[in-house]
């Protein structure tokens, strides 16, 4: 495994609690707890970044993708250069989640706490235009070939169950949908036919999936079975190929599907085990879908500073993380972003991003 690169964390506040009795609105999969601590020999570097949005020269710099990771813990946004470096910081959210761009480079972030998705035009240094999305909890945003928003909503803010909600271009709200097989609705994609699916819990909190035919204009949720069996929801992405990824956090895999045929998507046509990860919330593709970045909020790495009996190996322990992987080979992963203690990165996407 290559040597980790180590963001560096906000001091800012964290996620709002959940009040007593409401369901949580994180889309992570709850992992059991560790003390989060950093691996051996890498350094814990303190961000100094100021408050206010802005973007470095540095980014791109090299011609390769920056790495857009959100800190639902935090209430932050980081971007990274090529090499790893953090060059630029969003701040003002509540619980940032779900990330996209579109054809332009304009970067919408789902701002969960405050109900309401935040765009910024390519460059991420100017103020964000607010779309609100009143009454619902807002965890990932997708984004069709014509700029209309497909909204993830996990939950309605009543704790009602979760539903879709679609946007033109200008953010004008065209649709809320609904199924009752979905109590929790957590990721979605666009193909490239503008159809969006969905993925998330239903009332029993196994895995559902769904699809929306004709995204903006379709009329009504369809439920999607899968050959195989998935875990815990995570999320969504269209490969270059435009096969169906879904990321499966319990099991550690991200799963390639063709297009549904009369409401299945069938067996895998490809398996790509995260080996090492810990919580594998979403994954964005690089342009060629040769590889993916992973937001990862509890990776397991070895603490060989603790004593363990001899042919033992050290514990692990959860550390946060971006990580990239080979596609769809998997494996170990071949770079590190490392979070300090406490962020929770729930969505990634990368400026040179797969676009279906």
């Amino acid at each position: 495994m290559a040597l980790a690169l180590l963001a560096g964390c906000s001091n800012g506040a964290g996620a709002p609690p959940v009040s007593s009795g409401a369901q949580s609105t994180s889309v992570g999969h709850q992992v059991s707890a560790s003390t989060s601590v950093l691996r051996p020999g890498v350094r814990e570097l303190h961000s100094n970044l100021p408050a206010a949005a802005f973007v470095s020269s540095e980014i791109n710099a090299k011609g390769g993708a920056s790495v857009i990771v959100s800190d639902a813990s935090d209430n932050v946004v980081d971007i990274f250069n090529a090499a790893g470096k953090q060059t630029a910081q969003l701040t003002g959210f509540s619980q940032p989640q779900g990330l996209a761009l579109d054809t332009a480079g304009n970067l919408y972030v789902a701002d969960t706490g405050n109900r309401r998705i935040q765009v910024y035009a390519a460059g991420y240094n100017g103020t964000p235009t607010t779309i609100n999305d009143p009454g619902e909890s807002p965890v990932s945003v997708a984004i069709d070939s014509k700029g209309n928003l497909g909204v993830a909503n996990i939950l309605t803010t009543s704790d009602g169950p979760g539903t879709v909600s679609f946007f033109n271009n200008g953010g004008t709200l065209l649709a809320t949908l609904s199924n009752p097989n979905f109590a929790k609705v957590f990721f979605d994609a666009f193909d490239a036919k503008g159809n969006l699916y969905i993925d998330g819990t239903n009332a029993s909190g196994a895995f559902v999936a769904g699809e929306v035919v004709g995204g903006v204009s379709g009329k009504a949720i369809s439920m999607l079975t899968t050959g195989n069996s998935v875990g815990f929801p995570g999320g969504i992405a269209i490969s270059s190929k435009h096969k169906i990824a879904i990321d499966d956090q319990e099991n550690l895999t991200i799963f390639a599907y063709d297009a549904p045929l009369k409401g299945s998507l069938g067996m895998p046509i490809a398996t790509t085990p995260l080996t090492g990860a810990g919580d594998p919330i979403s994954f964005a593709f690089t342009q060629t879908s040769k590889g993916i970045w992973v937001a990862d909020a509890a990776r397991g790495l070895s603490n060989a500073s603790t004593s363990s009996a001899p042919g033992v190996p050290p514990p692990k322990v959860l550390v946060s993380s971006a990580d990239r992987y080979r596609y769809p080979k998997g494996g170990e992963s071949s770079k590190d972003i490392l979070f300090q203690h406490g962020a929770q990165p729930d969505g990634i996407v990368l400026t040179r991003d797969a676009q279906p």
